[in-house]
């Protein structure tokens, strides 16, 4: 049974990397270009990081929705990324993910008892002014404020 099993799991991962969407000639040169000049003689970081590189580029053509963020800000996101690191797929998607985890954890952050509602919502509203579209920042202080807040309250 074991081996069955493992063979179906070998043979779909096959048919889907068969189905994987091409990669454009330019982009895997440009890549390819990057870890060849970073790590001449280390093959095996070569390969590992161009290989990562060729899966973050996939998986960014595909990423069109993320359940909980709006289309707008997903899309914001990614232009922003890919603007500021634009032969980094992999650091676009990390920070992409970064700042949905961000957004999401936002929305639905409640710290501990103590923190009176109207504080928390002010506290979110300012570093939703002073760092629009930057929720892992946003994040961070609001996490820090609560903190900070809550140690007067001793």
């Amino acid at each position: 049974m074991k081996k069955i099993t493992l063979f179906l799991v070998f043979l779909l991962m096959t048919v889907m990397s068969a189905f994987a969407e091409p990669l454009p000639d330019v982009v895997k040169q440009r890549i390819r270009e990057v870890y060849a000049h970073e790590y001449p003689d280390d093959y095996s970081m070569q390969k590992a990081l161009i290989d990562d590189q060729f899966e973050s580029y996939r998986f960014l053509q595909q990423w069109d929705s993320e359940t909980g963020i709006p289309q707008k800000v997903l899309l914001k996101e990614r232009d922003f990324y890919a603007q500021k690191y634009p032969d980094d797929y992999s650091m676009q998607k990390v920070l992409i993910q970064d700042q949905c985890d961000s957004y999401l954890f936002l929305l639905s952050y409640k710290p501990d008892s103590g923190v009176p509602h109207n504080v928390l919502t002010n506290i979110k509203q300012k570093y939703a002014k002073e760092y629009p579209y930057d929720f892992s920042m946003q994040k961070a202080l609001v996490e820090d404020q609560v903190k900070s807040y809550l140690e007067l309250q001793r």
